[in-house]
């Protein structure tokens, strides 16, 4: 009687240990390396945020030594003429209600971009500071809107729930 209590409680713990592995969050990294001098870490996680055809594609954590900062890649039909002028923002909404803003590092110009059906993109490449303590919201609260600034042109984004998840793992694995 007492090799078969053993031997239950060892497959029980052995249950335990698999499902919290299996729970586990994995993080993929699109690079993920130590800078051989300064030992400096340099990590960077992509995904793409909302379908395609909509005026968000992608969007990019990244951790350099102890700072942060993300990128968004914007895709706009037609031929755009504004530029995001270095402190042009970016807000979230967060499902707590909390918004939380974010500015551009540099003046960007967009990039013109020309599919078989001789449609017209731009296509912008952001970089905004972000800092910790933003970070860690996002993955308390996951973000729903999305508000971004181009010149004077102003384009909004409600996120969908699973979107929001994939920003809140990618924000977690970038911390």
């Amino acid at each position: 009687m007492k090799l078969v209590t053993k031997i239950l409680s060892l497959g029980i713990i052995f249950l335990f240990v698999s499902t919290l592995q299996l729970s586990a969050q994995k993080c993929k990294y699109d690079y993920n390396k130590t800078d051989p001098i300064t030992g400096e870490t340099t990590k960077k996680t992509s995904f793409s945020i909302l379908p395609k055809g909509t005026t968000f594609g992608k969007m990019s954590f990244h951790k350099i030594g102890t700072t942060y900062h993300f990128q968004m890649d914007i895709s706009c039909t037609g031929e755009l003429k504004e530029i995001v002028e270095k402190g042009d923002k970016i807000t979230l909404k967060l499902s707590n209600g909390e918004i939380i803003t974010f500015t551009s590092q540099d003046d960007i110009k967009p990039v013109y971009n020309v599919s078989p059906g001789l449609v017209v993109t731009s296509r912008y490449t952001v970089a905004y500071d972000i800092d910790v303590e933003s970070l860690q919201q996002i993955t308390e609260f996951l973000p729903t809107f999305i508000r971004i600034n181009i010149g004077t042109k102003v384009y909004d984004e409600q996120i969908a729930s699973g979107i929001g998840k994939k920003i809140a793992q990618a924000a977690e694995c970038i911390l």
